[in-house]
């Protein structure tokens, strides 16, 4: 992944309303880190978890590869620029508002 990955991620939670309230550490084996989000009145706490098993060590977020909402299968990998990664994004995104 790119530094670029983690900008429009982030970019995309605020346009939604989300902020990262925590930066967590990782597992030191599957995540790299986790990011924990808060928004507006909404009571939810949510994480994200990134990617980062390799095969001799934990990548760093700026390696990782994809991400995933904790406990769901609201998943998201980091394509290369392009229109493919602008609608995985926001399938991403659409995918942490609640159930109907």
């Amino acid at each position: 992944m790119a530094d670029w990955h983690l900008a429009e991620l982030e970019e995309a939670l605020s346009k939604r309303g989300w902020r990262i309230v925590a930066r967590l550490d990782g597992d030191n084996y599957r995540i790299s880190a986790s990011w924990q989000l808060e928004r507006g009145n909404d009571p939810r706490k949510i994480l994200i978890d990134f990617d980062g098993l390799d095969d001799l060590r934990t990548l760093p977020i700026e390696q990782s590869y994809a991400c995933q909402q904790r406990g769901t299968k609201n998943s998201l990998y980091f394509y290369r620029k392009g229109v493919h990664w602008t609608g995985k994004l926001s399938q991403f995104v659409d995918g942490l508002e609640p159930s109907a």
